[in-house]
């Protein structure tokens, strides 16, 4: 809803389509504005700041009103083109009490700037001091509405009505279909078919929410296709891993349910034991789960929904503070605890099968669980030459061992393969995710080029800044639209410069971003990554480019050697920004503030500020040529507001000042929300995994009382015993690790061919991998150091009496 209640925006149509559009059936609301830019700049005729005075109008009719404001607001919509809406803060900046029915006066026209030819630009968006208004007429308007920051039309001050059936000659119609659902796509598509549309966007992130992934959303496709394959494993896991559990209280309820045989129970009784079983374990850990479940989400509201609320990402909510409350959906509930009944049944009916087949003679001698031929328990001799006798009988323990020993190794293969396949996931998400866009600086000021010095000087001697840095970058694209006619050259785009993992990298870039640096951040960078200063400061402006497409710390690089002394530029050089040669990579540094300025999935190079402007003058003119430095504070509302009123005191020329924070804050918020739905769901699988396997191993130790108490018997001494134990637990370990690795691997790898366009390369985090290893046999070891703690104080001839009943 922060842009609107849209589901596609159709550009430039006729009389007769709008006519179609409005009159069809599958069409529930269609708005129809005007975008020339040459008729959206107002004025106020007052002795305000040209910055406070001078803004934005949008021109639309009744049903652009009912998809565009989303706000609160007083009054009513404008109905015709002599009524508007007014923006608040609008009114306020220019202490104008103006009330719904009153008339507002203003001076209609547009803004825009000159080039050295004569040809103006029109322009919108923030005020700056380069620009000049052209008035175009006077205009006295109703004003039917003040908007309360309305993020839809964020930009604009005043929202004009159009007169019925006013068809502009740049327009922009924007629909709403009255069946959204997982077709919405198809009814698209059939609409731009049908009615001849060419120039056509649609709001994929709405589409996302009905799960219509047709056409160009094969990203989100295979992204939910990725997330499908991720709770799978969960949900697999979840049944093995319960499973499991009963699988070990079948093992302890052997003579039980022999005991039941031998009195006559049939194997519909025995069967309906485990089930019931299940049932009354199953009932409180639903109700236990969900209870904790929703105590997680009202945890999680209470941290982070004042953030939400104040970043103002939900359109509706501007203004409120507090934080977000729990809502329940009874149906939800009802829906999370039938699938964790089914789950629970599942676990359960192997078990159950498997108990209605225990006679009373099998169940006696317990020779279920150990169901193995001789020939097996013969142990390879050079376990037995390596670890002596206690390796030999440690092997040979888990072979006897049958089903119990098989629960311990699934339950720790199914929990590394649970943790390595969501860490997988997370991660891909991450990439992705390309929101996670975290700007150094709050503010952004600019200036022109003569007068760069004295406004860094200015801005440092001011209270509250912490620093001031350099805050240009170049954009150089490689593809021609109505805003950019010209393109970089594209001789650098050669796939023989990039290394195989991103050999497709140039079907999703179109654009390198050319980041100026200062130049004692660039020495800096360069003497981080062991490069000399000498051939960056002096002769041909060169630059240095950052080998890491996704920001990650050990990400694999995306070009090879043969890019190094290429250039980039532009075929004609006359005003354009100079051209740029690769001279050294650099590696990527989370901490350095220079990474920070460009997004992720992008193509970055850093030259130092002294030399671009050397070059750039020489393609510019300096009179055109603007110098930007960003802000970092932590008081960015005020200092907006002062270094705004010092611009104009000091006669700046050329100048603006943006507010980035709002705006960042969103994209912070989301990035918030994304991690901590990822790091706290791994981190409650891992504790889950972990548990599992602590009381599997631990559960196993106990049913295996009897057994240690008979090696005591015959002499082992403790030493040996705990040799014996510690032998145990590395061959588990082994066991599960030759088991869990390889399908976390093909797991993972399955993930990464759904998103494959998007990831590029099939990269392992080892380190990962390694440290899972080493926690592995650290969680087994403890787990069965655990077990035999319990038994430590066991009386061998008590012992050999235990039965498990």
């Amino acid at each position: 809803m922060t842009d609107g209640n849209v589901h596609a925006v159709f550009n430039n149509l006729t009389g007769e389509q709008i006519d179609n559009l409005k009159a069809d059936d599958r069409i529930a609301n269609a708005g129809v504005s005007d975008t020339d830019l040459a008729i959206s700049g107002i004025q106020l005729d007052n002795d305000k700041e040209d910055r406070f005075r001078t803004g934005n109008i949008a021109y639309g009719d009744p049903d652009y009103f009912k998809q565009m404001i989303v706000s609160d607001y007083e009054g009513r919509f404008p109905e015709n083109a002599d009524e508007i809406a007014v923006e608040e803060s609008f009114l306020a900046d220019n202490d104008l009490d103006i009330q719904v029915g009153d008339t507002l006066d203003f001076i209609a026209g547009n803004r825009y700037s000159t080039d050295e030819n004569g040809e103006k630009t029109y322009w919108a968006g923030n005020w700056n001091s380069s620009e000049s208004f052209e008035r175009l007429s006077e205009e006295s308007c109703r004003v039917t509405a003040v908007l309360h920051g309305n993020r839809p039309t964020t930009g604009f001050d005043i929202i004009r009505g159009m007169d019925k059936g006013a068809v502009p000659v740049n327009n922009s119609v924007r629909i709403c279909l009255e069946n959204l659902d997982r077709t919405a796509i198809r009814q698209i598509k059939e609409i731009v078919g049908e009615y001849g549309i060419t120039d056509y966007a649609i709001n994929t992130e709405i589409m996302l929410s009905v799960f219509a992934f047709e056409g160009g959303s094969d990203s989100f496709r295979s992204l939910f296709l990725m997330m499908g394959i991720a709770l799978a494993v969960v949900i697999g896991t979840a049944i093995i891993l319960i499973y499991n559990s009963f699988g070990l209280s079948l093992a302890e309820k052997i003579r039980y349910l022999g005991m039941l045989a031998s009195v006559g129970a049939t194997g519909r009784q025995k069967r309906s034991s485990i089930y019931y079983e299940s049932v009354l374990l199953g009932i409180p850990g639903i109700i236990l789960g969900i209870i904790l479940g929703l105590l997680g989400s009202y945890i999680t509201l209470n941290l982070l929904g004042r953030r939400i609320l104040e970043s103002n990402m939900i359109a509706g909510t501007e203004g409120i503070s507090g934080t977000i409350p729990l809502v329940v959906s009874l149906p939800l509930i009802l829906v999370i605890a039938a699938g964790a009944a089914v789950t629970v049944l599942l676990s359960a009916l192997v078990p159950a099968l498997r108990a209605s087949k225990i006679t009373p003679v099998d169940a006696l001698r317990q020779n279920n669980t150990i169901k193995v031929k001789s020939g097996r328990l013969k142990v390879n001799p050079l376990i037995k030459r390596i670890f002596g006798y206690e390796g030999e009988l440690a092997y040979k323990n888990i072979k006897r061992n049958g089903l119990k020993g098989t629960v311990i190794t699934v339950s720790i293969a199914v929990s590394i393969i649970l943790f390595l396949s969501v860490n997988y996931f997370c991660k891909g998400v991450t990439r992705v995710n390309y929101y996670d866009l975290d700007l150094p600086y709050q503010l952004i000021v600019y200036c022109s080029y003569d007068e760069r010095e004295k406004l860094k000087t200015d801005l440092k001697e001011m209270d509250g800044i912490q620093k001031v840095m350099s805050g240009d970058f170049i954009a150089f694209p490689f593809k021609t639209s109505k805003e950019v006619p010209q393109t970089a050259n594209t001789d650098i785009l050669n796939p023989d410069f990039l290394t195989d993992e991103y050999s497709n990298l140039y079907e999703k870039t179109e654009v390198f971003y050319v980041v100026i640096a200062e130049d004692e951040d660039f020495k800096e960078l360069l003497k981080k990554n062991g490069l000399s200063e000498r051939n960056y400061f002096d002769g041909e402006l060169r630059g240095v480019l950052l080998n890491n497409y996704f920001h990650e710390t050990r990400g694999s690089a995306i070009f090879n050697d043969d890019i190094l002394g290429q250039k980039l530029m532009y075929d004609d050089p006359a005003g354009n920004p100079p051209a740029v040669e690769i001279g050294d990579f650099v590696k990527y540094d989370p901490a350095e503030d220079l990474f920070k300025m460009i997004p992720k999935a992008t193509v970055s190079i850093y030259v130092p500020e002294s030399m671009y402007f050397e070059k750039a003058v020489l393609n510019l003119s300096p009179d055109d040529l603007t110098v930007s430095y960003g802000v970092v504070t932590s008081e960015h509302t005020a200092l907006y507001q002062k270094i705004g009123e010092m611009l104009q005191a000091e006669g700046y020329h050329n100048y603006s000042c943006s507010d980035l924070e709002e705006s960042l804050e969103t994209i912070k918020t989301f990035t918030l929300m994304l991690k901590t739905a990822m790091y706290g769901f791994t981190t409650l699988l891992t504790l889950i995994a972990i548990a599992n396997i602590v009381n599997t191993i631990s559960t196993g130790v106990i049913l295996r009382r009897k057994e240690f108490a008979m090696f005591k018997s015959i002499g082992m001494t403790d030493r040996g015993f705990h040799k014996m134990i510690y032998l145990e637990t590395f061959i588990y370990g082994i066991r599960a690790l030759v088991t869990g690795i390889p399908v976390s691997l093909l797991i993972s790898f399955f993930m990464y061919r759904s998103l494959e366009s998007e990831l590029f390369s099939f990269d392992i985090d080892w380190i990962m991998y390694a440290l899972v290893i080493l926690a592995v046999f650290a969680v087994v070891g403890f787990a069965m150091l655990l077990g035999i703690r319990r038994l430590k104080t066991d009386n061998i001839i008590e012992a050999l009496k235990y039965d498990i009943v």
